[in-house]
């Protein structure tokens, strides 16, 4: 199986590490209670960036997918993100097309005026080559046959 920790483990928190100096202020991975569940007991997700004052949250994607299962984790990220408690809401991406899929397709299904959008587009090229590789290995996997995936249009 393609092992995915090279995602979770090196290209987010570079990530992370990027929206931080990009945004001025330091994040670090935390989980954050995002409401009650039915019987009472508080819910956490874990963040993959939060900041010190708790004001900030961030969500990151490491997907390079436009598939249909790609973009319905997107939007329950989304949806978690908007129910924290922080003032400031930020999502980042690595792919520009997976960005605009995710824009073109959930933007008024949820309110992502209220989510910063950004795109980290300063990978390495060593750290891109090593998700090329996982990506080729994961579809072998599942028997992907290779169709190309474009981002899809503003939905109806």
């Amino acid at each position: 199986m393609a092992d995915s920790s090279y995602l979770t483990k090196i290209v987010e928190p570079f990530v992370v590490d990027w929206v931080s100096r990009h945004i001025g202020t330091t994040l670090i991975p935390q989980q954050v209670v995002v409401g009650p569940r039915m019987d009472g007991k508080l819910v956490q997700f874990a963040f993959d960036g939060v900041s010190v004052d708790r004001q900030i949250g961030l969500l990151v994607s490491a997907s390079n997918t436009v598939k249909p299962g790609g973009l319905r984790k997107l939007h329950v990220d989304a949806s978690i993100l908007l129910r924290a408690p922080f003032s400031r809401r930020i999502m980042a991406f690595i792919n520009a097309d997976v960005l605009l899929n995710f824009l073109n397709k959930c933007d008024g299904l949820l309110p992502l005026c209220e989510i910063e959008m950004l795109l980290c587009d300063s990978l390495p090229g060593d750290m891109l080559a090593r998700i090329a590789e996982f990506q080729a290995k994961a579809r072998k996997e599942v028997g992907d046959k290779g169709k190309v995936w474009k981002p899809g249009g503003k939905r109806r």
